[in-house]
């Protein structure tokens, strides 16, 4: 609808301003020539005047508001413009920022998946930790026992001797 009007106003326009100076000649001309003999000094004199100002500014009045009526048309097309691009980059932003949380949550996500891991392998290797003292701590009490002095191992192996002669 809005480029009908736009077209008519532009038609219209165009007359207004290609008539303008042609009905001034044709003013002109009848004012002198079609005007009858008793009211040629009304025509001429400052009524007459006065009366081709008021209809001059008419005519600009009207091409004027012409004018204003397809700038303001121009400026609603631009307008429109302007809101879609704004919508556009909005909806840019916003898919944006989307992206951005999303990428933040998986880097949150495997942040957390890398904290387990870790607490998994330190558990693993206090265990395995834990172990190796324990079979350190059984190597030790093997050592401290091979390590004995001769005397008591010679205790205990007559000990076991005098038990067995008793039986």
């Amino acid at each position: 609808m809005a480029r009908v009007t736009r077209i008519a106003l532009d038609l219209a326009l165009e007359a207004s301003k290609t008539l303008k100076p042609a009905l001034g000649n044709a003013w002109q001309y009848a004012k002198t020539e079609l005007v009858p003999p008793l009211t040629l000094n009304f025509f001429h004199g400052p009524k007459g005047k006065y009366l081709e100002e008021r209809v001059s500014k008419a005519a600009d009045n009207f091409i004027a508001g012409i004018k204003n009526r397809i700038d303001d048309i121009e400026a609603e097309k631009l307008r429109e413009i302007k809101r879609k691009e704004a919508a556009a980059k909005a909806l840019a932003e916003k898919k944006k920022a989307e992206a951005k949380k999303k990428a933040e949550e998986a880097k949150k996500k495997a942040e957390a998946i890398a904290k387990k891991a870790k607490v998994a392998a330190e558990k693993k290797a206090q265990a395995t930790t834990a172990a190796s003292a324990g079979a350190k701590k059984d190597e030790k009490k093997v050592n401290k026992e091979t390590k004995k002095s001769p005397e008591i191992t010679k205790k205990k192996q007559t000990t076991k001797r005098s038990e067995q002669k008793k039986d």
